[in-house]
């Protein structure tokens, strides 16, 4: 009942953005006379199809495609956004492959590919970095580290830049330089009538502000342009990571609570529960990121192991070394589904009980691998942005609650998402906040406009979004209308 509710959200909510299928259109005929040399086009019965559609993290919801382009240039993506529209065939760009949804198993149309678009220019004179559509996380580390430069960024290599950026962009070295979107400083977009146009705090400043939390509504951002800062401890940090049992673990969110308004900046944690099933054991792992000297990292070891942790490892790493060691998103052939809810505060009670859901669940189901994260990321930095300046609304979440389902057997995807909808319902009880606050790029698809952007943004985003994509072609996944 509770799938069959949440599928039928999503089915409204999707209805006004897909369009009607465009199935049994010869799109090779219909597109290859336009596009440059070297652009692949596939359909699902093509030998080269697994090639040229972007590939899938999660085999849980996902889109239906009748055909996919690979396009080399702008110009191909332009002409591309023209002749589906004019034909009324849907599209979705695509790159890391990342994004889960409810609304994802509903998107029927043609995959454009932005792999090939995955360069990465850093300008020392200027103090930018640009990179393409296609550029992934793990692409910039290294020529950012050479350049001894830093951006806010997400985690895990394998995810898009432009991708995760345009829904906020957060992680470990959030709390010493804020959001992704805060250090955007341009877009190149194709607009929905096939227009390349670029995007900044002077050009189509209005257009910007809605990039910067629902770029994804507005068009194909070919291209990203943000601002450097200098990279933090000469390129060095240092990793703690500690085990707990369960009679520690309520220990631990309780220090993690006395952390409400004090974490330092340089301090990144990530709370994950997990399962052994070689004891049969439910385990919580405390992740330490740290990029400040080793003398002011031994205070956080020394509470660390005041806690009681069963086993411990420490680190001393460079950022490349750091941010290639966080590769567990990159693995894929799973049903994988994820939700979350932003946290004001911290429960250590309510996190408790959901350590204690989490363990019956384990229990129940021998198949299920998932986890769930709380990811504490100080947010002081994030704060100095005024809110008038994005979409993205939740610069007062402390901690970002990202529940995974992951599993093997389709026969779990009813027994999970009931697990993950009580979760939220529990933290979001406790979280310190009455509006709902769902990071987009964690979003389980079915909490609505008002909670990916809040109820006081949506008419500006509906007025835009009326103005620069009125038939609705972007923004599948997460609608604004």
């Amino acid at each position: 009942m509770v799938r069959q509710l949440c599928r039928s959200i999503a089915l409204v909510a999707v209805a006004h953005a897909v369009g009607v299928s465009a199935a049994g259109v010869d799109i090779k005929a219909l597109f290859e006379p336009y596009l440059s040399p070297g652009t692949e086009i596939a359909e699902p019965t093509d030998a080269n199809f697994s090639t040229v559609v972007s590939p899938r993290w999660s085999e849980w919801e996902v889109p239906h495609w009748f055909g996919a382009i690979k396009p080399q240039t702008e110009g191909d993506i332009q002409e591309i956004v023209r002749i589906a529209s004019a034909h009324n065939i849907p599209f979705m760009a695509t790159n890391g492959g990342h994004g889960t949804s409810l609304i994802y198993g509903t998107v029927k149309g043609i995959d454009i590919n932005l792999g090939s678009f995955d360069s990465v220019k850093v300008d020392l004179d200027k103090n930018q970095l640009t990179v393409g559509a296609g550029a992934k996380f793990g692409n910039i580390t290294e020529p950012l580290y050479n350049a001894g430069k830093a951006i806010p960024r997400g985690n895990s290599p394998c995810v898009g830049v432009i991708g995760a950026t345009i829904g906020g962009a957060i992680g470990f070295e959030t709390g010493l330089f804020g959001l992704g979107i805060d250090a955007l400083d341009s877009v190149r977009l194709v607009t929905a009538t096939g227009d390349l146009v670029t995007v900044s705090n002077t050009s189509h400043p209005d257009l910007f502000w809605a990039i910067k939390g629902a770029g994804a509504n507005f068009g194909i951002i070919t291209e990203a342009t943000f601002r450097m800062s200098d990279q933090p401890n000469s390129g060095n940090a240092v990793i703690g990571t500690f085990i707990y049992p369960p009679s520690r673990v309520l220990g631990v969110f309780e220090e993690l609570q006395a952390l409400d308004d004090v974490l330092p900046a340089e301090l990144g944690v990530q709370l994950s529960i997990s399962y052994n099933r070689t004891t049969n054991t439910s385990l919580l792992t405390v992740g330490m990121k740290h990029f400040g000297d080793w003398a002011t990292f031994v205070p956080h070891w020394d509470t660390a192991e005041r806690l009681g942790p069963i086993s411990r490892d420490i680190q001393n790493v460079t950022l490349v070394e750091l941010f290639a060691g966080l590769d567990g998103p990159c693995q894929s052939g799973a049903y994988i589904s994820g939700g979350t809810t932003g946290l004001g505060r911290t429960n250590p009670q309510m996190y408790q009980a959901v350590f204690e859901e989490m363990t019956a669940f384990y229990e129940a189901y021998p198949g299920f691998a998932g986890e769930t994260l709380f990811q504490r990321y100080a947010n002081n930095n994030t704060l100095k942005t005024p809110l008038s300046t994005a979409v993205y609304p939740w610069r007062d979440t402390k901690t970002f609650w990202l529940h995974e389902n992951i599993y093997t057997d389709p026969a779990l995807d009813e027994p999970t998402e009931k697990l993950l909808l009580s979760l939220r319902e529990k933290l979001q009880s406790t979280s310190g906040f009455e509006e709902p606050h769902i990071y987009l790029n964690y979003a389980y698809g079915d909490e609505g406009p008002a909670a990916w952007w809040s109820e006081a943004n949506l008419p500006k985003l509906r007025e835009l979004k009326a103005t620069w994509d009125p038939n609705n072609l972007f923004g599948h996944s997460t609608p604004i209308v």
